[in-house]
């Protein structure tokens, strides 16, 4: 081999070893870079799987949430709608009940007691007040009516109002069991039915000033008017 051939083979050989020794680094950079890499996607992608996995517990616990927070509205709904129902139920009830008590009257109470002693007074006076009182709405706790609301110009009283009393008045006996019945027990009965009122006290100059007032007034005109 000549001189020439040799300088050739030795620069083609350090050639070479310059370029393994450049390459060799490079060679495990890439391979270093694609196994970084590997780990990272394995990391991203586990990453995904746990927020994919953390996303779908939140929506379920979300969901469950929901339908408990709508279960517990719905039982609260459903546990005012009875407490309303129970509520209003007892409201009727005590107003029935208190309707009921104001109709059951005993008829004792309207009834002349066994030791009766009319107040005693001037006829004409007691007539006089007798027809304020007739006209006295004051006199009724219902609604404000008076006698005259009834019985205005000769209006609701029965054939048998012009009858001596005691005589059969039918509310007396449908409401009191009473079949004959005096004047006065008569008045303490529409002040029960349909006034609302406690009867009038037995010695009370009301009482006997109505009296006197349906037996020389309204009595009177009613029999004309026949």
């Amino acid at each position: 081999m000549s001189t020439e051939q040799s300088e050739k083979r030795e620069q083609l050989l350090r050639s070479l070893s310059r370029g393994i020794a450049y390459t060799a680094p490079l060679m495990i950079a890439v391979a270093g870079y694609a196994a970084v890499h590997s780990i990272v996607g394995d990391a991203v992608s586990e990453r995904g799987y746990l927020m994919s996995a953390v996303g779908e517990g939140e929506g379920e616990a979300e969901g469950e949430a929901r339908a408990e927070a709508e279960a517990a509205g719905e039982a609260e709904g459903e546990a005012e709608g009875e407490a309303e129902g129970e509520a209003e139920g007892e409201a009727e009830g005590e107003a029935e009940g208190e309707a009921e008590g104001e109709a059951e009257v005993d008829a004792d109470a309207v009834m002349r007691p066994d030791d009766y002693h009319p107040y005693q007074g001037d006829p004409d006076e007691l007539v006089a007040y007798g027809e304020e009182l007739y006209a006295n709405p004051a006199l009724s706790r219902t609604g404000g009516i008076s006698c005259m609301t009834c019985h205005a110009g000769g209006a609701q009283y029965q054939e048998t109002f012009s009858d001596p009393y005691p005589h059969h008045v039918e509310m007396a006996l449908s409401e009191f069991g009473i079949d004959r019945i005096h004047l006065d027990e008569m008045i303490q009965v529409c002040m029960v039915l349909p006034m609302g009122e406690d009867p009038l006290p037995w010695d009370s100059r009301e009482l006997a000033a109505l009296v006197e007032y349906y037996l020389q007034v309204e009595q009177p005109a009613f029999q004309e008017g026949k």
